[in-house]
């Protein structure tokens, strides 16, 4: 992630949240709403702008997406996971009884996580086993060329590959209409195995 970027929206939002908290502990929240309304209610527009940048950034910054599928589709399944996690109102109730960025942050991470095992289906795509053609009664390797990561033992290890004059096998290619072929594959065969790589790991997160 750009981490200096998060890093700068969570610190904005803790300074908003430590004004609203002062605010609240030295002046009577009726009197806020009505004598201070204009100033009040800005700051709490301000807190939920920035707030909503913040997680936007943590979710979204270097998310892994496969290229082949329409965005619009993985984009529905992003939604839907947000949706279903209930964690929109968690997050709001979050930074109103607690003031801190921190906690909300650890909040994001964890609808991320949710977010990239949603997406995992799409990535497991570009799950290949890449053979040496040189060294042909080795074990093939397990290989993810979006996430450029090898699975060995049942867990993702960074790991990037030199694919050259290696043989490539997709086991989990997705079957497509003729007419809707991604480009770099409407020359291959297409297979439908539907139960995933025979190591079918989790992402590593």
């Amino acid at each position: 992630m750009r981490l200096t970027k998060i890093h700068e929206l969570g610190s904005s939002l803790q300074k908003l949240l430590s004004t609203l908290k002062k605010n609240r502990e030295m002046i009577p929240l009726e009197v806020l709403r009505s004598h201070y309304r204009q100033p009040y209610y800005a700051l709490i527009r301000q807190i939920n702008g920035t707030a909503s940048a913040f997680v936007k950034a943590v979710l979204t910054d270097r998310l892994i997406m496969n290229p082949d599928i329409s965005i619009e589709e993985q984009a529905a399944v992003i939604n839907q996971v947000i949706a279903d996690s209930g964690m929109e109102q968690q997050m709001s109730s979050c930074i109103s009884m607690t003031y801190s960025a921190d906690q909300l942050y650890q909040m994001a991470l964890e609808l991320r996580q949710k977010i990239e095992c949603a997406l995992w289906p799409y990535i497991d795509l570009k799950t290949c086993l890449v053979f040496d053609l040189d060294n042909p009664d080795a074990e093939p390797v397990t290989y993810n060329t979006l996430t450029r990561q090898i699975c060995r033992n049942g867990s993702w290890e960074n790991q990037e590959l030199d694919l050259q004059w290696k043989f490539i096998f997709y086991p989990n290619t997705r079957i497509y209409p003729d007419n809707e072929l991604p480009k770099e594959e409407k020359e291959t065969n297409h297979y439908d195995y539907t139960n995933g790589t025979e190591n079918n790991c989790t992402p590593v997160r």
